[in-house]
């Protein structure tokens, strides 16, 4: 397959994709489209040097625990504004009300995403329906004869 195509097939399935994760969590929360980005960059900063190893994430995940908050690392709301592309001011903004709100938390290092606060059964709804929709997206990129 001309590699262009295939650029092309994989960005807008994976736009696709995207978009829907956005309305499901939009939907699910009530939240504002960038307070849940900024919130999920950050839960996934805190972990991200987990998800390296997955024997070291792989025992949280085999009890179905949540990853504890000692195992976390905190990320500044610099690098946030970073790699998100949004302007610092907008992220200060935003992070300051998801602290005030308790879904973010201030430390020495940066922040920290809250989990132990989050509804178990929404989570659980979530995380199964972001399933399903990745099921989706990879049986059409392989319809598609993209190679996953």
């Amino acid at each position: 397959m001309d590699e262009t195509v295939e650029i092309r097939k994989i960005a807008r399935l994976t736009a696709e994709y995207m978009i829907s994760m956005v309305g499901l969590l939009t939907q699910s929360t009530g939240m504002d489209p960038t307070d849940i980005l900024i919130l999920n960059a950050v839960a996934a900063a805190n972990v991200a040097h987990l998800l390296e190893d997955p024997e070291k994430v792989g025992v949280y995940w085999s009890k179905g625990m949540t990853i504890p908050f000692e195992a976390r690392r905190p990320i500044t709301s610099l690098a946030i504004s970073e790699s998100l592309g949004l302007p610092r001011e907008t992220c200060r903004r935003r992070i300051k009300g998801l602290v005030a709100v308790g879904l973010l938390d201030r430390m020495p290092g940066g922040l920290m995403a809250v989990q132990e606060l989050a509804d178990p059964v929404l989570m659980a709804t979530t995380y199964a329906a972001n399933a399903q929709l990745f099921r989706k997206l990879v049986r059409k990129l392989r319809k598609h004869g993209v190679e996953v």
